[in-house]
């Protein structure tokens, strides 16, 4: 269990990607309230767009989406960071649970993963050490 803290994200951009509007709302709500500035978005068509738009400082995704999943969508970010030279940090919020699902998800770019349902305090904390790296 991770300690709650005052962790501020002012000033931090946040790509949200998930699909079920509740779960969008939720994590939005609690990123804002740490300061954050957060687009949330329900699929990976408008997380592609939304991205290019904003230049996230992280981006925080479901894996199990319709059409497309987390995975084509990390691997579309990783594309668009090669042609920038970056890498844009990244977790996999999922409700994959088995150690494969988390496996997977770190060997195809995502540097973070935490399933559902999730602790607000280890999802800030986990954007915070990613963002402050």
């Amino acid at each position: 269990m991770v300690e709650p803290n005052n962790e501020s994200l002012k000033d931090i951009r946040i790509l949200v990607v998930e699909d079920e509007r509740d779960a969008r709302e939720i994590v939005k709500f609690v990123l804002e309230q740490r300061g954050a500035a957060v687009v949330a978005v329900p699929s990976v068509e408008e997380a592609l767009e939304a991205y290019k738009g904003i230049e996230p400082h992280i981006v925080v995704a479901d894996i199990g989406m319709p059409d497309f999943n987390g995975y084509a969508l990390i691997s579309q970010i990783r594309e668009e960071d090669r042609t920038l030279g970056k890498v844009t940090p990244a977790i996999a919020l999922t409700a994959y649970t088995s150690p494969a699902d988390r496996e997977t998800a770190l060997a195809s770019g995502f540097q973070e993963y935490i399933s559902k349902p999730f602790d607000p305090a280890v999802l800030i904390a986990a954007v915070s050490k990613l963002v402050h790296a």
